[in-house]
């Protein structure tokens, strides 16, 4: 698939199953192979600025990107739901415990802000640098949605729900330094509609035209 193709292409689309019932697995380990490849792709997003020395310092994984990539598979996907079906380590809303029900995958992904020793855990001081480290995991996320598409993969950019809650993320062996910028959610192609309950993205069809939303620019030749 095309650049173009799939980027227009791309679009949102939950799939929610009775957390009681998720589906049966289907994929392995070349669906693993897959999804590391597409995280590769991902991680061809631009980047202004290094991650702080701080986090190599500490080991959280290797690399001096400002965004980290968690990945679980389906199985991990149903462990951390009967996890949350007990309300174990916390509560979780029914949209984040049916989508686990139904996923393939989920890919976690982070990003590391700067040190500011004066600010708590979960906190960010609003500058530049974080900005553009912000910007840089974005643009990591929808390399990975672009990749997914291309491969005919269903996929769900969520902002996380209870999922960036500090219980859950140590449960998952992911550090509190880190900020949960998105929860990828890939999904099944082909599934049962009695089963399964779908839900497009709400502003999709709300999309205007480019003369909207963008103009160009007079500069004076002065004098």
């Amino acid at each position: 698939m095309k650049t173009e193709d799939a980027i227009r292409a791309r679009r949102t689309l939950k799939l929610r199953v009775d957390p009681q019932h998720p589906l049966p697995l289907t994929k392995g380990e070349d669906f693993k192979k897959q999804i590391q490849a597409m995280i590769e792709l991902a991680g061809q997003a631009p980047f202004h600025h290094q991650s702080h020395e701080h986090y190599h310092s500490k080991g959280l994984l290797k690399g001096v990107e400002p965004w980290r990539f968690h990945a679980l598979d389906g199985e991990s996907c149903r462990k951390l739901l009967a996890s949350l079906n007990e309300d174990k380590p916390v509560k979780c809303s029914d949209g984040i415990k049916e989508m686990l029900a139904a996923a393939d995958a989920l890919i976690m992904v982070s990003w590391l802000p700067e040190r500011t020793p004066r600010l708590k855990k979960g906190s960010f001081y609003p500058n530049v640098k974080n900005m553009e480290h912000i910007a840089a995991t974005g643009a990591a996320i929808q390399n990975l949605l672009l990749a997914a598409t291309a491969k005919g993969i269903t996929n769900y950019w969520s902002s996380g729900g209870c999922l960036r809650k500090p219980a859950i993320l140590e449960t998952l062996g992911v550090s509190d330094e880190e900020l949960l910028l998105g929860a990828v959610f890939l999904f099944p192609d082909e599934y049962n509609e009695d089963v399964v309950k779908t839900k497009t993205g709400k502003n999709r069809e709300s999309r205007g035209h480019v003369s909207d939303w963008m103009d160009w620019l007079q500069v004076d030749s002065g004098g």
